[in-house]
């Protein structure tokens, strides 16, 4: 599956591909055309142009290659806008329920008791083990702590290209390899090169009724859940500036595109028209 980064990219790759072929959206030209001059300016500076000319400004297939430029910008514009505010939303909605899975794990564990004792564990003659429901509970709380910040990681991972604010909150959902020794002690592995973590659950079991002080201390309020609500308030902090805006993506292109709304085109088709007609006149 592309990933959000990738879908803006590619949206963008494509307008630059409308760019090289002929539409410049920046200046209102077809760059096809002989000059490259102005569209709209070729429409309203022409009037001295001679009448019999076939190359007149105002000629009905001058001008009718002109309104198809114009027309064109206005087009590829709120199309390009409505896709990568399309993959801007999804990217929002995606972020936020990310965010949230982790903040609801994270509040579980550091609210969590983490007092259990060796009678917590029963290990059968086969030396199959036994957990107690409380254990089993931590245990589960734990788990789904370390999935969802691995979620976390790898969304801001996966798209980190979309701006610097993802970036860096990429690097800082990363940081745990810093602490992989520590967590290591626990049943907590992390691996050295995307910090991504995994649970050893008997070791982890065994570490909560043997050196439950060290657990809370790793991976409670002080630890992985303290750290996981930092870095979700932090996130949740510049949400609305994490993806850019279209502007801010495509630049200032976007604002003269803008320009060319319908009643701009069609007030440009009536410049246009009455320009034939005064050629037809003289």
């Amino acid at each position: 599956m592309a990933t959000i980064s990738s879908m803006a990219g590619n949206t963008y790759m494509m307008y630059k591909m409308a760019q090289n072929q002929g539409l410049n959206v920046a200046s209102g030209t077809s760059t096809s055309t002989a000059g490259s001059s102005s569209a709209l300016a070729s429409l309203v500076s022409g009037s001295s142009s001679s009448s019999s000319s076939t190359s007149s400004l105002y000629s009905s297939s001058s001008s009718a290659n002109d309104m198809a430029t114009l027309s064109s910008i206005q087009t590829g514009y709120s199309g390009l806008v409505a896709s990568y505010e399309s993959t801007k939303s999804t990217f929002n909605t995606e972020m936020k329920g990310t965010l949230a899975d982790l903040s609801s794990s994270a509040k579980t564990v550091a609210n969590m008791n983490f007092e259990f004792s060796a009678d917590d564990i029963t290990t059968a003659s086969d030396g199959t083990k036994t957990y107690s429901d409380g254990l089993k509970s931590a245990i589960s709380s734990i788990k789904n702590l370390v999935s969802d910040y691995n979620d976390a990681l790898d969304f801001f991972s996966d798209n980190k290209e979309v701006s610097s604010r993802a970036s860096a909150l990429a690097t800082a959902f990363a940081d745990t390899t810093y602490r992989a020794e520590q967590y290591s002690q626990i049943g907590i592995n992390v691996d050295s090169k995307t910090g991504a973590l995994s649970v050893d659950e008997d070791k982890l079991a065994t570490a909560l009724t043997t050196e439950s002080s060290r657990v809370e201390n790793s991976l409670g309020t002080n630890g992985l859940a303290g750290k996981a609500e930092d870095h979700v308030a932090q996130a949740n902090f510049q949400s609305d500036k994490i993806f850019p805006s279209a502007t801010q993506m495509f630049g200032d292109e976007t604002k003269a595109a803008s320009l060319y709304t319908g009643s701009t085109l069609l007030a440009i088709s009536s410049y246009a028209t009455t320009g034939n007609l005064l050629n037809m006149l003289f």
